[in-house]
């Protein structure tokens, strides 16, 4: 094999099936060939990083964050388009819309001729609340039994658990609806990936790479 056209994705290198179909999906996707073999790469579609506030009501207005958004663009929550035309930021980094009607929890996605923003966690918008339960990152991202961790995000609230795998931390601090910091609990094999998830409730934040962490023994 010829390394000079191989390219890792950086963030996606834990043994894990989240990681494995994410690493498939760089692999293949056009800007990392012309990457690689050094071809002027082309305009991307839009990406949402998160929005906020993520609930509220229909007519409420909501901030986009993310990139590549242009002035065609436009915005989708859920199954529903946003009826009144959004305001798009001219660095193409943040649009403002007002939410249309709805119900649920929904992603909000943004679309122009480039195509549609794929669903990310932080892009969820809950119709009446509470607000989506979401874990964005960690730190650190791997440690022994014992490590504190922080944990960023989204909807947490006072009282919420914990858990690294199936293993709840029994060393839980409330800091504010975006972060929490645990415990690493012990488990079985002190030598693998686990995903941290916090509940909220019956609410439990959805898996991803974001929330790994990695043993490294006790």
């Amino acid at each position: 094999m010829n390394t000079r056209y191989t390219s890792l994705a950086k963030n996606l290198v834990n043994k894990t099936t989240q990681d494995f179909l994410g690493q498939i999906a760089y692999q293949h996707a056009n800007s990392t060939y012309l990457d690689l073999v050094g071809a002027p790469g082309v305009p991307s579609p839009p990406v949402v990083t998160d929005v906020t506030p993520t609930f509220g009501a229909a007519g409420d207005t909501v901030t986009i964050n993310g990139k590549d958004f242009s002035q065609d663009s436009k915005v989708d929550f859920g199954h529903f388009a946003c009826t009144e035309p959004p305001t798009i930021d001219p660095s193409g980094l943040k649009i403002t819309a007002k939410v249309p009607t709805g119900t649920g929890v929904v992603h909000v996605r943004v679309t122009n001729t480039l195509g549609t923003s794929p669903a990310v966690a932080m892009g969820q918008f809950a119709y009446g609340g509470p607000a989506p339960v979401v874990v964005s990152s960690v730190g650190p991202t791997s440690g022994k039994v014992g490590t504190p961790v922080t944990i960023h995000g989204s909807g947490f609230a006072n009282g919420a658990t914990v858990h690294f795998k199936d293993q709840a931390s029994d060393s839980v601090k409330f800091v504010s609806t975006g972060q929490i910091t645990a415990t690493a609990p012990g488990q079985l094999d002190v030598h693998q990936t686990v995903n941290i998830t916090v509940t909220v409730g019956k609410a439990t934040s959805p898996t991803s790479p974001d929330d790994e962490f990695t043993y490294t023994g006790r």
